[in-house]
Order: C-alpha cells, then sequence, then structure tokens
C-alpha cells in the first residue's frame, strides 16, 4: 500500500494478502461466513483496495485506494454485480461520505465534492479544501450530528516516534461542508484511519493503528471528544504509566488486530480487522459503543477485510481481493 496506507498492518500481511486478488480475478472468491447464520451475498469484484462505503437511495458507492503504484483507485458503484469506476473520481480514495445529495471524498491533501449525480455519473467536482504545506493528508471521512465533516489526519512516516508539527498532525479535525472552519478535535493519535457515528453520541468513534515498537503496543478504538489528547507518542497503551493524564480509549486492541472500517447499527459498531484477532485471520467484529462484548460476525475472508458499511440492517464489507459483500445483520 502507498505509504503505510495501512500501517504496520502490510508489512505482513499484505504481501501475501496482494497475490489474492491476481489469482481471484479468474474465479471469484469464496464469501465469508456470518456468525448469525445469514447467506452472504457478493455484489461484485474488482475494486482495488477497499476503504470506505457511502449509499444514496439504492446506490452503493465504495472508496478505493488502489494497487500499491498509485494506480486504478476512486470512486466505485456497485450495481447489478458489477463495481464500475466514475470515471471523474479522484485516482487515490481513503474515505468517502454522503451528504445533502453530494459525495464527499478524501484523496491525499484534498477534500473533493462530487455533486449532480444523474444515476450514472456526477456531473459535477470540485476540491473545497486541499491542505497547507507539509499537511500529511485525509484518512476516513463521516459526517456528524452537528452537520460538520470529520476525518482522520493520515500518519507522517518520517516523524514516527516523534515529535510532529506539522499541520494537524496527529488528529482528527472536522470542517464544514463547504471546507472552511477547519478546527482540531482530538490529539495524540498515531494514525486514526476510519471514522463513525452512532446515534445519541456527538463524538465520532475512530479506529487507530500503532505502531512496531518493543513490546508491541495494541491498536485502539476512540471515541474522540473535542479537547481529547491520547498522548502518542509518549503513550502507547502498552504501559500504563506513561499513559497517565492522556484521554483512554474506549478499545484495545490484540497488536496486530488492525482496525480498518467500522460502521453501526443500532447500537452495535461493526469493526474489519485487518490482521483479524487469535489465529490471525481477517474478521469482522461486533461491539457494544463501550468497546466490550467483541465477537467475530463475518469469518472465512480468504484476504484481510478493509471497508464496513451498514444501512437498513445489512452490513456491507470489502476485501483485498476487490470482492464487495453484503449480509443481514439481524
Amino acid at each position: 500500500m502507498q505509504k503505510r496506507l495501512i500501517s504496520r498492518a502490510a508489512t505482513a500481511a499484505i504481501a501475501t494478502a496482494l497475490a489474492v486478488p491476481a489469482a481471484a480475478a479468474a474465479q471469484a472468491p469464496p464469501p465469508p461466513t456470518a456468525a448469525n447464520g445469514n447467506p452472504v451475498t457478493t455484489l461484485a469484484q474488482g475494486v482495488p483496495t477497499p476503504t470506505e462505503f457511502a449509499f444514496y437511495r439504492r446506490a452503493v458507492f465504495v472508496g478505493a485506494y488502489g494497487p500499491e503504484n498509485g494506480s486504478g483507485g476512486g470512486v466505485y458503484r456497485i450495481r447489478k454485480g458489477t463495481a464500475k469506476r466514475l470515471k471523474n473520481s479522484p485516482r487515490t480514495v481513503a474515505g468517502v461520505a454522503w451528504h445533502n445529495r453530494r459525495l464527499y471524498v478524501s484523496s491525499g491533501k484534498r477534500i473533493v465534492v462530487m455533486s449532480r449525480w444523474n444515476g450514472r455519473r456526477f456531473l459535477r467536482k470540485r476540491t473545497i479544501y486541499r491542505g497547507p504545506q507539509g499537511f500529511s493528508g485525509f484518512t476516513g471521512l463521516a459526517f456528524g450530528p452537528d452537520g460538520r465533516l470529520y476525518s482522520g489526519v493520515a500518519l507522517n512516516d518520517k516523524t514516527d516516534r516523534q515529535a510532529d508539527t506539522g499541520p494537524f498532525a496527529r488528529s482528527v479535525v472536522s470542517l464544514k461542508p463547504n471546507g472552511t472552519d477547519i478546527k482540531v478535535v482530538a490529539t495524540g493519535l498515531r494514525q486514526p484511519w476510519q471514522l463513525t457515528f452512532v446515534s445519541g453520541n456527538p463524538n465520532p468513534f475512530v479506529s487507530v493503528l500503532a505502531d512496531e515498537r518493543m513490546p508491541v503496543p495494541p491498536d485502539w478504538i476512540v471515541n474522540a471528544k473535542p479537547g481529547d489528547n491520547y498522548g502518542y507518542p509518549t503513550c502507547t497503551q502498552a504501559q500504563k504509566r506513561p499513559c497517565r493524564g492522556f484521554a483512554k480509549p474506549i478499545a484495545t486492541l490484540d497488536d496486530h488486530a488492525s482496525p480498518m472500517g467500522m460502521s453501526p447499527i443500532g447500537q452495535t459498531l461493526y469493526v474489519a480487522l485487518f490482521g483479524g484477532l487469535v489465529p490471525r485471520q481477517p474478521v469482522v467484529v461486533s461491539m457494544n459503543t463501550g468497546g466490550r462484548q467483541i465477537k467475530p460476525f463475518l469469518t472465512g475472508y480468504v484476504a484481510p477485510v478493509l471497508a464496513v458499511g451498514a444501512r437498513n440492517g445489512n452490513v456491507y464489507t470489502g476485501d483485498l481481493t476487490g470482492a464487495i459483500y453484503r449480509v443481514k445483520a439481524g
């Protein structure tokens, strides 16, 4: 993945996982298995490194980061068993979010708005925000109940484990839908990756990827409140003493679990674990909003799973084979 898209999860798992799509191109991989016994449907194939879902009426959009060489990403529409790239979408997409008849897309340092959807394509595209010099880029996107757009700030590899004075470094930020009034929400987060909101909670849930120092620190799920400082790089949650005085994650996951996308149904969060649980197999888990009652929900992926979305009681996922799946949660 380009510039440690999935942080250290890439270093071990991705070398094997990226070999899967070539084989899967000739033959569809088997879908995962749902713990509730409901059938899992393969909706489409061919989405290169799916990152995040967005929905509008019957339309299912998926952001795609693309392969390591930087080609082939974008926004894909899933329809009638196929995944079709929208021609005017950015080439590298970390996040997508639908709001007020517009699709918001994060691509590197930019947030792009695609509008005037005619059922086949967007007729207009414009950049509403471009990060300043030294800005490391945006990750996932989510709209909060306050109507603001939230995103994580990507990892700067050059300053990992050191002080980072780059713009908005190691933070979750929010801005108005027109791209103005950008603000820091919470800081001290090594690599905030994807975000989501749960009904009744004004603050975003965020997946955060840890580094490789020893002892190996856990990955985090945080509920980022305004003014929170989670303490990275001083605090990694590997030891308690350095974390005194800093905000606490709602959940710490086994090293190399690597939480990716997540989405709620009611008060239940569904989270993709790229590295998985013991034994190390990719899995989508469910958990409550307190970060407890973590249970496998989808297992048996043939490659690491990244993207998770939810709509109308269905959970949508996408893995590194490029396949997109759907299953009823209830």
